[in-house]
């Protein structure tokens, strides 16, 4: 393959009516695109902090992150919802049915819509009973004038967008999640250029916010129109199309991805919450430079898991079982070598790092960059299993094995960090998830191989 077949086929338009070969190619691209829309949104990042931090201050930047931080928690009302709708769309769409793939879209959107209006009336309903000067620490008398304005808008923007996350998945659903990741690039482009715009003309907190989300929904919104009116009219979403069964088939679903995903949060996020209180808040900035060092391990898994996921339900619908069997084969041989040649010699390079990065007092231990690097094995060992369990909508277990690893962990975060330090933590990580993640999750995806080749019809088998 030469160099412009190469980018036609990492980049361009997929025709081939072979499915393995969509598959492939469907994953290449979403990777390469989504690689390059992670590198734009990082580029964007590193020019709008200074460009907010130097306009707003110290104190309205720090509510702008608030802000934003608290937008984050709330985005898991969707109750898993859309995890949901990625396998009913690839699932429809691999048995050739893009009828039923619009039920499952104009479901979800009456779902996301009705979650929206609730919350808006929630919010509503509760705002005069908020202090937002108190919950956010503001103190000058420019930012008590702001914030409540500024959370506001956050969150008209943010509630209008809520049901528009539909968009992104019916994409990455249909084998497109390159569309998806160049409407992201523009999308963060778009918002680099409002912040430059506010900040040029002084607009002042409530305007920067509104100019962010509002560049946000607008791009979400021209996104939607052009997939649904242009690209895939067939999907597009219609009133007559909503029906309770697939409203209750993914509510299903999704509130099983929900559950995981509240477990997963309190993982990961209560480590530097028992540091600060057990050690002081001065151990924090070690564990958490390294954890992120880290984590950067496992960049190009966390980009291949989306499409995947999409093309294991495509190919479940369509039972080519031999297909995913390989493709798993592959996918967990890739994750574990990639991460083993990205963690050796990070184990050797990570303490002088962030000692030149963040300087000589936030420096690890050198056992925490071992336990570290184990969490990082682990991690690739469990994301493979987990993609193609999620594929496969195997997932009830999986919540009781999370919610078990989640009480684990804390308890030997807990235990271990008085004994061992600041090692503990992670050491209670890995420990919790290698016996109530790792081991059931391996033994529940042999089961799960066994049970699609016993269900596959006799014609496809050897």
């Amino acid at each position: 393959m030469n160099i412009s077949a190469a980018l036609r086929f990492a980049l361009g338009k997929i025709d081939s009516v072979d499915h393995r070969h969509r598959r492939l190619a469907g994953i290449v691209q979403g990777v390469a695109t989504g690689l390059a829309s992670r590198l734009v949104g990082v580029a964007v990042n590193l020019l709008s902090v200074p460009l907010t931090i130097g306009y707003l201050g110290t104190e309205r930047f720090g509510i702008w992150t608030l802000i934003s931080s608290m937008l984050v928690w709330v985005r898991l009302a969707d109750l898993g919802i859309g995890n949901g709708l990625n396998n009913a769309i690839a699932g429809a769409l691999g048995a050739e049915r893009p009828e039923l793939a619009r039920t499952h879209i104009s479901s979800a959107l009456a779902m996301l819509s009705a979650i929206s209006l609730t919350l808006g009336v929630i919010i509503v309903l509760a705002w005069p009973w908020i202090d937002w000067n108190g919950l956010f620490g503001v103190k000058s008398a420019l930012a008590r004038a702001e914030v409540g304005p500024a959370v506001a808008a956050a969150f008209v923007f943010f509630l209008l967008g809520f049901p528009l996350s539909i968009i992104g998945r019916t994409y990455v659903a249909a084998q497109d999640g390159r569309l998806a990741n160049y409407w992201g690039m523009a999308g963060n482009l778009a918002g680099l250029l409002a912040i430059v715009a506010v900040t040029q003309t002084h607009g002042g907190l409530v305007w920067l916010i509104i100019a962010t989300t509002g560049t946000g929904f607008a791009m979400s919104a021209l996104s939607g129109l052009w997939l649904f009116m242009r690209h895939k009219p067939a999907l597009a979403p219609r009133i007559g199309s909503v029906r309770r069964d697939s409203m209750n088939g993914l509510l299903h679903v999704g509130l099983l991805f929900f559950l995981m995903q509240i477990s997963a949060l309190v993982v990961f996020e209560t480590d530097n919450l028992v540091i600060a209180h057990y050690l002081g808040a001065a151990h924090v900035p070690p564990y958490s430079l390294t954890y992120s060092l880290f984590g950067f391990t496992s960049l190009i898994q966390a980009l291949l898991f989306s499409y995947v996921w999409i093309a294991y339900s495509e190919a479940i619908a369509r039972r080519d079982i031999a297909w995913v069997q390989r493709a798993f084969i592959l996918n967990l041989a890739f994750s574990l070598g990639s991460t083993l040649l990205a963690v050796i010699p990070l184990i050797f390079i990570a303490r002088p790092f962030i000692r030149l990065w963040a300087g000589a007092a936030v420096v690890p231990p050198f056992d925490l960059v071992l336990w570290m690097a184990a969490w990082s094995m682990i991690n690739a060992f469990c994301s493979p299993t987990a993609c193609l369990l999620a594929a496969a909508a195997h997932i009830r277990a999986q919540t009781v094995y999370s919610a078990v690893a989640a009480a684990i962990n804390i308890a030997l975060s807990i235990y271990l960090i008085r004994r061992w330090g600041i090692t503990g933590v992670i050491a209670g990580t890995v420990i919790s998830y290698l016996l109530f993640i790792c081991i059931p999750q391996s033994i529940d995806t042999f089961m799960l191989i066994r049970k699609l080749h016993g269900a596959e019809p006799s014609r496809k088998r050897p």
